[in-house]
């Protein structure tokens, strides 16, 4: 029996591969997109589109059970996500588990307020003050001082040679060229900027502000943490954060002669770290007019999650349908033009709905592993990570990540940011593994229930902790104390007195 080969002409496959693009990024646009961005954009198409119209009746969402079909991830999609440069700032799609849920609400005053309440109970002297007001005019929303230090020594000797009765003269002179020159002949203005810039980042809240760039943020919170210019966090920080970007921990470990479990294990520190520290600050203020992507509700002790509320659903319009099927009336333009806004819009109804089973899958599978902490509250909330997520549901982590990003979920506490749900994996004795947040919450805990007279110790708290199976270093209990913003037991025991 003879067989017959059959082979795509190169002139069909290419026009598949486009399609195929196509969807592929219309898929990624419409993924990343929070629900009033994909709201905007569905009102654009319906204008743009005349194929499109809305169905007389809205998808009203149902409660939601987890689908059984897969969504719709093309592998070319997962090659070119695995392939994409994260942006160091989403923290190579880990979560930011150090940021106080508390700060996720409205804030009563921006973080320049809050720098200038903190400089004005400050021991600076009263040159030092000038300097760290300066400096703090000049840090933006994210938290980073955005002037050179040259500039802010200029400014701050003019300041200065304005109070000198005998600088009268130079006054006359005033000009940034000749303070320029006074600064870069005397050293001194440099360096006193700098020593003042050292205290704001280190010593002032949050920590990291002031910072020049990211690895710099990085790098302060990481040194306010314990960890010293030897550590491997520290060096990945110096010398490898594209690095870890790409998430190629084999060229780390190489370089730094150590396991990749060593550069994990670095890593979930890093990507713990807080790479905008003014976020929240400004993030309060969005919150004020925040609206939910999804919702979570508790009917008869049953979590029923809803998404895509309040979204149009498109439909062809049989108007352009019978009138591109029969046609025979149709100038050749005319007939090209309504094809073309008939494939484009089911091109766009296919990936909205592909986009919502993912988005769908996605949010159901958080709230099913995050049970507890509806129930509970935060301190019950188990430790979770995009790869979790991502493997449950059939999906790279990247697209866990898009999701996730800049989304809100309303829940019976209030609507939460939808990436407070992930948090680091603390092993303990057992075999069992404890968050992070719930970590901090038995160390707040066992602290506020101290006798006065004798406060725990750090090493106190790690022998508590580890009676109830978990075993944490007496150093990361320091450092999570910190990250509490807890005293010492020293401290403590004087405040206690």
């Amino acid at each position: 029996m003879s067989s017959v080969e059959i082979k795509a002409t190169p002139k069909l496959v290419q026009q598949q591969r486009l399609i195929l693009t196509q969807e592929l990024q219309l898929f990624l646009k419409l993924i990343q997109m929070t629900t009033l961005e994909l709201k905007e954009y569905i009102e654009q198409q319906l204008v743009e589109n005349p194929v499109l119209e809305v169905a007389e009746e809205r998808g009203k969402e149902e409660p939601l059970e987890p689908l059984q079909e897969e969504p719709f991830i093309p592998e070319e999609l997962k090659i070119r996500e695995e392939n994409e440069l994260p942006y160091i700032r989403e923290f190579f799609e880990e979560p930011e588990e150090e940021t106080p849920w508390e700060n996720r609400v409205s804030s009563p005053q921006s973080l320049i307020d809050y720098l200038n309440w903190q400089l004005s109970l400050s021991d600076f002297s009263t040159e030092d003050k000038k300097i760290a007001s300066l400096i703090i005019g000049n840090i933006n929303d994210d938290g980073y001082l955005e002037s050179e230090l040259t500039d802010i020594a200029i400014e701050f000797a003019k300041w200065k040679h304005s109070l000198s009765k005998e600088s009268k003269d130079l006054l006359e002179e005033e000009s940034k060229q000749f303070y320029r020159n006074l600064v870069e002949s005397d050293k001194s203005y440099i360096e006193r900027v700098e020593s003042v810039l050292k205290t704001i980042q280190f010593s002032f809240d949050p920590t990291g502000v002031g910072a020049r760039n990211l690895r710099e943020c990085l790098k302060i919170q990481a040194q306010d943490l314990g960890y010293d210019e030897d550590s491997i966090v520290v060096k990945i920080i110096d010398n490898h954060l594209e690095d870890i970007a790409r998430r190629d921990y084999d060229t780390v470990a190489q370089a730094l002669e150590i396991s990749s479990d060593k550069v994990e294990e670095a890593v979930s520190v890093i990507s713990s770290l807080e790479p905008k520290p003014g976020r929240p600050f400004y993030m309060k203020d969005i919150q004020k007019n925040v609206v939910p992507d999804f919702y979570v509700y508790k009917v008869n002790d049953e979590l029923q999650v809803q998404v895509s509320r309040d979204l149009p659903r498109l439909r062809i319009s049989n108007y352009y349908r019978n009138l591109i099927n029969k046609g025979d009336d149709l100038s050749p333009e005319a007939k090209k033009y309504i094809k073309e806004k008939l494939e484009a819009a089911q091109r766009i109804i296919k990936c909205l709905e592909e986009r919502n089973a993912t988005v769908r899958k996605i949010i159901t599978k958080i709230v099913e592993f995050q049970r507890d902490f509806f129930e509970y509250g935060k301190e019950y909330i188990k430790p979770l990570r995009l790869k979790d997520i991502a493997q449950a549901v059939g999906v790279h982590e990247s697209t866990v990540s898009r999701i996730t990003s800049r989304r809100y979920i309303q829940t019976p506490i209030g609507t939460v940011e939808l990436k407070a749900f992930f948090s680091r994996k603390i092993g303990t004795s057992n075999g069992k593994e404890v968050s992070f947040e719930r970590v901090k919450a038995l160390i707040k805990d066992i602290i506020s229930n101290e006798p006065p007279e004798r406060p725990y110790s750090d090493e106190d708290i790690s022998k508590i902790l580890e009676k109830r199976n978990i075993k944490i270093a007496r150093r990361t209990i320091a450092k999570y104390r910190k990250i509490l913003k807890i005293p010492s037991s020293s401290e403590r025991a004087k405040r206690g007195r």
